[in-house]
């Protein structure tokens, strides 16, 4: 099996330039954390590192999960694909963007928009002043884009980014042993 050290970095890197985003914060609209300064406070509150059950939220909001998957390897096997998978979860009840004037999309459909902005093409993650940029030996890509019902009150849009890393396995005394 193909494997690679990405999956929790990719994580990482994400979720720190998310909870810097001022417009991710406020597309996010926390009931409460309404600070920017306190963004940090939405992981493990409105951004997971895990795939999140709507049934065991107690609050009406908005959340993000991420997952990273590594479904194979390319055919040389000197590298794999690996994919970020980002769902943007919200109660029907949040879904107007009644928080920001002019925003006629719904709130998954506006965050959506931020998240393609900010990652789709990338060939690093981490902000411009991280030192310990995660580079990326591909650019990092949406190839799916889709919404549906999760539950009886929750929507969600799922994005799914691809990018490739370094295939482990292939490493003599790796992270993973070779």
């Amino acid at each position: 099996m193909a494997n690679s050290s990405i999956v929790g970095d990719i994580k990482t890197k994400v979720i720190s330039e998310i909870i810097q985003d001022e417009d991710l914060f406020r597309a996010i609209n926390s009931p409460t954390i309404s600070s920017f300064e306190a963004s940090d406070k939405l992981v493990n509150t409105h951004i997971f590192r895990f795939d999140q059950n709507p049934d065991v939220v107690e609050k009406t909001i908005t959340f993000i999960t991420l997952q990273v998957h590594i479904p194979r390897s390319y055919s040389d096997n000197t590298f794999v694909k690996a994919q970020l998978e980002i769902f943007i979860i919200s109660h029907v009840d949040c879904m107007k963007v009644n928080n920001i004037p002019k925003i006629i999309d719904n709130r998954n459909d506006y965050i959506s928009r931020l998240l393609d902005n900010k990652f789709n093409g990338r060939t690093y993650l981490g902000t411009e002043d991280d030192p310990n940029k995660l580079q990326l030996y591909g650019s990092l890509d949406l190839v799916r884009n889709t919404e549906g019902a999760y539950r009886k009150y929750y929507l969600y849009r799922q994005m799914v980014f691809e990018t490739k890393d370094v295939n482990d396995s292939l490493c003599d005394g790796g992270k993973y042993g070779g």
